[in-house]
């Protein structure tokens, strides 16, 4: 990768980042003496594994999956709080004076780059591909559009150790802790349970890790072992982590076959209730055929019964753009919650397939 798209690749990574037990050594007796030992070795004002709520921490760990607490204290030990990811959480906080602009998020994404990049990864891994659609209905341009998306057809995974993140943010950010508790635990399970070093992995500012980028418990819980070799590698497998897009939209997302994402909206009158229709969530609730009651359509043949929500995409000082979401366009920001990540998909996987076409 050339030094400008990895710059613009970590930039991307950082601002868009904050979306089965293991058989393990049973140490439920293990030594408290050691373990209290072990950690008074341990000296430094960023030293984790003294601090009473890591020590309970590890304690849950120990009497829930029977983890050595002294394995894990000294893994802790050496784990390094991250202030830039602490510094970036409080810039990623809303601001209410900050002006969304849906053109200029677009062309980080939609750009000749990314497209070529996204024809070679297509044109190389279409029969992977073409099953996952065919076995979890989700189309092509969709995984392809999201692999591009999240980390450029694994061009760029990231490079932060992946347990000091989830450390940082689980013990040093309250406002997330405790979701961020859940997560490390996930993401211990997850080392344990595929034999990686707690410390090895490398991934995103958020913890997401592997070519789709998932968090750790994605990871266990809609990873799939697409390729056959007996185990889910998200790091290093194209087709696991392709299978693994394509079962995280359906189990989580509800993927609904053979429907688009978005269809285009024109306004029946010069008053729609546009209004009411955005305070709708965007998992969709009204019927087509309610939605027009609103003064909201489409150009486009939609049947009268499928349901969808009015997705608004502010352009900063310009007017704002909208389209219709199905099913689908929600199973997306189940992946991301942003409306700008789940267009982007749409449209970067969408220009993929036409440039496939030339």
């Amino acid at each position: 990768m050339n030094s400008t798209l990895k710059k613009t690749a970590l930039a991307l990574l950082m601002t868009t980042a904050f979306s089965g037990c293991a058989t393990a050594q049973n140490n439920n007796g293990s030594n408290k003496t050691a373990t209290a030992a072990a950690a008074s070795e341990l000296k430094g004002v960023n030293n984790y594994a003294v601090r009473s709520d890591v020590k309970a921490f590890v304690k849950m760990m120990n009497e829930k999956y029977g983890y050595s607490q002294d394995e894990l204290l000294k893994s802790f030990a050496n784990a390094e709080k991250m202030d830039t990811v602490l510094n970036q959480l409080e810039r990623d906080k809303p601001n209410p004076n900050f002006k969304k602009n849906w053109e200029a998020y677009r062309k980080r994404y939609i750009e000749p780059v990314r497209i070529k990049a996204g024809v070679n990864f297509w044109n190389k891994n279409a029969s992977i591909l073409a099953r996952a659609a065919q076995q979890y209905g989700v189309p092509e341009h969709i995984l392809v559009g999201i692999i591009g998306v999240e980390t450029i057809y694994g061009q760029y995974m990231g490079d932060t150790n992946v347990f000091d993140v989830l450390t940082t943010v689980a013990f040093d950010y309250p406002r997330r802790g405790d979701e961020y508790k859940k997560f490390l635990e996930e993401y211990i399970v997850l080392t344990k349970t595929n034999k990686m070093p707690l410390r090895s992995v490398a991934g995103s500012y958020a913890g997401a890790i592997g070519i789709p980028q998932f968090m750790p418990d994605s990871w266990r819980d809609y990873g799939v072992d697409f390729d056959g070799d007996g185990k889910v590698d998200l790091r290093n497998s194209t087709a696991d982590a392709i299978g693994s897009v394509a079962n995280f939209l359906k189990q989580k997302g509800g993927w609904v076959p053979n429907q688009d994402v978005v269809y285009a909206v024109k306004f029946d009158n010069d008053e729609p209730k546009i209004k009411e229709l955005l305070a709708k969530p965007v998992e969709p609730s009204l019927t087509y055929r309610q939605i027009k009651d609103f003064g909201v359509s489409s150009p486009e043949n939609i049947r009268s019964d499928i349901k969808l929500s009015l997705i608004d995409l502010p352009n900063g000082d310009k007017a704002t753009s909208y389209v219709l979401g199905s099913r689908n366009f929600y199973a997306i920001t189940r992946y991301n919650k942003s409306y700008m990540y789940a267009m982007s998909v749409y449209d970067l996987g969408s220009a993929v397939a036409k440039a496939r076409l030339k």
